[in-house]
């Protein structure tokens, strides 16, 4: 499990968040429903009863994670867990109904609590899409930014940012891509790397600069930077593209000479990749999975745990209401029983194939 740092906001910043998504009395009319979670808090012999409360407490905050979580991908809790924090954690009772304590006790020097917890499932979803939590629309393709050579973090800035205005293909960041060996290593090591970390296509610039004419005179520093971009298919290891471009900047200071001929071909080297990759790169195209007859969320959860062991690109839960899911995913091939055999192969709930149609598979849980 991913571990993510707190992120600290004032006592104003929650409460206003709070305020600002708290779903509004009434117009929502799913029925809440039960997960069983455990909480725990610091034991105080003098005061048990605070303790008990407050292991309880926890476990209410435990549920409501649960549940959001749900309706989070991947992507969205790991890159927004402080935001869900202070959105939804701090204000647990607008989404809980009811709970139920199962066993509680002290444990050394820890109380403990097991509480079945009533969750607002639809508020808390309704809650994530407000706070643009829920994750994307759609999974598309990711691209990998790796810099060789020298590196200079005002042309990746530009570069990165020129393309990502006017692409659809996003640019994650990689630990892989910081990695000095595999940096100076040949480039299969880097598209294994990329390929572990579920990159579908990798960016290998280089780029640097040099003066370009006699400063000292004139009290300016010309200079001229030169950039390279290599673009490969992750999967099979194929060069798409191999683009360069130039720049010349002028400055009274070398070095913001340097920087500036250095983000100017940045700039130009995205302008010149965007078009050229849009149409050698196919769109995703994803499948709506719907599944009818759940038991309730603990089921849900094993279900999304089920459909995440799967060799997907990606997956959100859509929507769930009444037994029934929607999710989308964008599996590797897009063939809607393919997809399904797939599903059923890696199976441990009993589902039963109700059908395929186009980019749709529906399942059912029979009771």
């Amino acid at each position: 499990m991913k571990t993510f740092e707190k992120i600290i906001f004032t006592a104003s910043l929650a409460a206003a968040a709070a305020c600002a998504h708290a779903p509004a009395p009434g117009s929502f009319k799913a029925a809440p429903e039960p997960l069983t979670v455990e909480g725990s808090a610091a034991f105080d012999a003098r005061n048990p009863g605070a303790s008990s409360e407050l292991a309880v407490l926890d476990a209410e905050k435990n549920a409501v994670r649960r549940a959001a979580e749900l309706f989070m991908d991947e992507d969205a809790r790991a890159e927004n867990y402080g935001a869900l924090e202070i959105g939804l954690l701090r204000t647990t009772q607008l989404y809980t109904a009811k709970r139920k304590i199962l066993s509680e006790g002290q444990d050394g020097s820890s109380y403990r609590a097991r509480v079945r917890v009533w969750v607002y499932h639809d508020k808390i979803a309704s809650a994530l899409r407000g706070m643009n939590l829920a994750g994307s629309g759609t999974p598309g393709t990711v691209a990998a930014f790796v810099q060789r050579g020298a590196a200079d973090k005002g042309f990746a800035a530009a570069f990165r940012e020129a393309f990502s205005r006017r692409s659809p293909i996003a640019i994650k960041d990689f630990p892989f891509a910081s990695d000095e060996a595999l940096l100076s290593g040949p480039e299969p090591r880097l598209l294994e790397a990329a390929a572990s970390a579920g990159a579908d296509l990798l960016f290998s610039a280089t780029a640097a600069a040099a003066s370009s004419g006699a400063g000292l005179s004139t009290g300016f520093y010309p200079s001229r930077a030169e950039a390279s971009l290599k673009i490969y298919d992750v999967k099979t290891g194929a060069e798409l593209l191999a683009l360069s471009s130039q720049s010349n900047a002028i400055d009274s200071s070398i070095t913001a000479s340097f920087g500036k001929s250095l983000a100017s071909a940045g700039e130009l080297l995205a302008q010149a990749a965007i078009g050229k990759t849009d149409r050698l790169v196919k769109p995703e195209t994803p499948i709506k999975v719907k599944v009818l007859g759940l038991g309730g969320l603990e089921v849900l959860e094993k279900l999304k745990a089920q459909l995440l062991r799967l060799d997907l690109k990606g997956l959100r839960l859509e929507s769930y209401s009444e037994g029934a899911a929607v999710f989308v995913a964008v599996p590797r091939r897009s063939d809607p029983q393919e997809f399904a055999s797939t599903v059923l192969r890696g199976d441990t709930l009993g589902l039963e194939l109700e059908g395929t149609g186009a980019q749709e598979v529906i399942f059912s849980l029979p009771r």
